[in-house]
């Protein structure tokens, strides 16, 4: 019976322990299952977290398109640089006769000071031809064979005389000088930002990034669209309270005293020798120009564009309109809402209106001309009901006095607050503020207004939308910082993020280059042709 007993007792010591022992076994294997899972699932929310945003991938693939296209080159003297004196033009197969729509090509083999030819590409011309007596200009298409000797394509638009202009405007081995010292940094200008709150007041710094912890930073951040501001927080002052902002010019530099030498002004623009000097046009009876159809938003834009005779823009691949006078711009504006965004260069457009024009008057804001350049506008014509908005493209501004940052908006935003309508006209341009900053940041501004003007189509597709680009400025330009080569890479970002979109683009750059204007607001009858073309593709 105590045999049986203790027997017992043991199998069931036993048969629990090897439960207990089991059980164990099998928790442990669970528990190991779940800790392995955890651990891949927390792998893949790391992966998922460093891939980039669809936005990030648009942008990198704008920029490294852009980035094939720039030289990456070095040098150890000027003299081994690309020199235009040095350098040759030939006219590529003379004719005796030059007849109105021919087209004409002039090779350019490079050399530098040294009279050795170069033997890679990547220099940055400025390339035209023009007839003064006659107010007519166009300018040449670049085909760079990469060795050293390119090809300029022209097109003969206009009869008589025409004279050609063939300028290296910086080497290849300042384009690539240029290009490193853009992205070496978020940017050479800097920013302040003025708190205020009550009684209290504060500056403090701003920027895109700041190199400060994170807890002491102001964030302000659109998740959507991947742009950020940050200001270093001031004590006992809410973050909200940032009322105004400034830039400020420290003039770094990210050139080397070698590259500099490039960048004097002897050395930009410089005009490459030619073997010939003019042709003549005949207008041959076995060429006639077709009848063109009106100039309309989605249009393809080539390059050139266009071209001037007696200061009138001719469109090559659409018919254009007068819009000068205050009855033709009323016209094509009465009864619409004409919505202006963007840099002083678009301010141009309401400053007509209330200043030479005079179809229009402002509200709230006796001063003229770019007083106030950063100020939201407002003009009305009350009998016409025409109604003209006029306001910045949002930050960055190169403004170096406070302007009132609260009602700054970024364009995309702008753009969606707009219900749109047949008789809603949006023009937009943007470029020379962003020409201090890598390129990488004007990209997804691109991108970003892009995606708002799809937005507003889809709710209004009748909205009319013009994409204007960025002018050309003086040739004296802070080159490191404004330089005509930053310009030149956004109007190809520009051109690669609009295409195929149901816009109107005006190549105010192609325009610029022509008729070789170099004033960042540019003179009256180029205006007036920037603003006619906007209008016939608008009414």
């Amino acid at each position: 019976m105590t045999f049986r007993f203790y027997f017992l007792i043991g199998m069931n010591v036993i048969i629990l322990l090897s439960y207990v022992y089991y059980r164990g076994k099998i928790q442990y294997s669970k528990l190991r299952y779940l800790e392995e899972n955890c651990r891949k699932q927390l792998r893949h929310e790391e992966v998922v977290k460093s891939m980039p945003s669809a936005l990030q991938q648009n942008v990198s693939a704008i920029f490294n398109k852009i980035d094939k296209m720039v030289p990456s080159v070095t040098f150890t003297h000027v003299n081994n640089t690309t020199s235009a004196k040095n350098s040759r033009a030939t006219l590529l197969n003379p004719q005796k006769k030059y007849c109105i729509g021919d087209n004409l090509t002039v090779q350019l083999d490079m050399y530098d000071y040294s009279g050795n030819p170069k033997t890679y590409g990547g220099d940055f011309f400025r390339s035209r031809i023009y007839s003064p007596e006659l107010k007519a200009a166009a300018s040449g298409r670049i085909e760079d064979l990469n060795n050293g000797t390119y090809l300029v394509h022209f097109t003969l638009f206009w009869e008589g005389r025409v004279k050609f202009s063939l300028m290296v405007y910086h080497p290849s081995e300042g384009i690539s000088a240029l290009w490193r010292a853009r992205h070496a940094s978020d940017g050479v200008i800097s920013f302040q930002g003025k708190f205020k709150y009550g009684s209290q007041e504060a500056i403090t710094k701003c920027g895109f990034r700041l190199d400060e912890p994170d807890d002491k930073l102001c964030k302000y951040l659109d998740h959507r669209d991947e742009e950020s501001i940050h200001c270093v927080k001031i004590p006992n002052l809410p973050c909200e309270s940032l009322t105004y902002m400034k830039c400020v010019f420290h003039n770094p530099t990210y050139l080397t005293a070698l590259e500099k030498q490039l960048f004097v002004r002897s050395n930009i623009a410089v005009e490459i020798s030619k073997t010939f000097e003019y042709v003549d046009v005949g207008k041959c009876n076995n060429r006639k120009e077709g009848n063109k159809e009106k100039c309309r938003t989605g249009m393809d834009s080539p390059f050139p564009s266009g071209y001037f005779l007696k200061n009138e823009w001719h469109p090559v691949f659409c018919k254009m309109s007068s819009y000068k006078t205050s009855d033709q711009i009323n016209s094509c504006l009465q009864g619409k809402k004409l919505y202006l965004i963007g840099d002083s260069t678009l301010r141009q457009f309401i400053m007509y209106f209330t200043e030479v024009a005079k179809n229009m008057q402002y509200f709230n804001h006796p001063f003229g001309g770019f007083a106030y350049w950063e100020k939201t506008l407002l003009a009305i014509n009350m009998e016409k009901n025409i109604y003209v908005h006029y306001k910045r493209h949002g930050f960055p501004l190169e403004s170096d006095s406070f302007y009132y940052f609260m009602e700054d908006t970024y364009t995309s935003r702008q753009i969606d607050q707009h219900a749109g309508g047949k008789d809603t006209i949006i023009a937009i341009t943007m470029g020379q503020h962003f020409r201090q900053f890598p390129l990488p940041l004007y990209i997804r501004r691109m991108v970003n207004i892009r995606r708002a003007i799809e937005r507003l189509f889809l709710r209004s597709p009748d909205t009319k939308v013009i994409i204007k680009t960025e002018n050309a400025r003086d040739i004296n330009t802070h080159v490191e910082r404004l330089g005509e080569f930053h310009g030149y890479t956004q109007y190809l970002v520009m051109k690669e993020v609009f295409h195929g979109l149901n816009v109107g683009f005006i190549d105010v750059w192609d325009m610029s280059n022509g008729f070789a204007t170099e004033n960042v607001h540019p003179q009256l009858h180029l205006l007036q042709n920037i603003m006619s073309l906007a209008f016939t593709y608008a009414c």
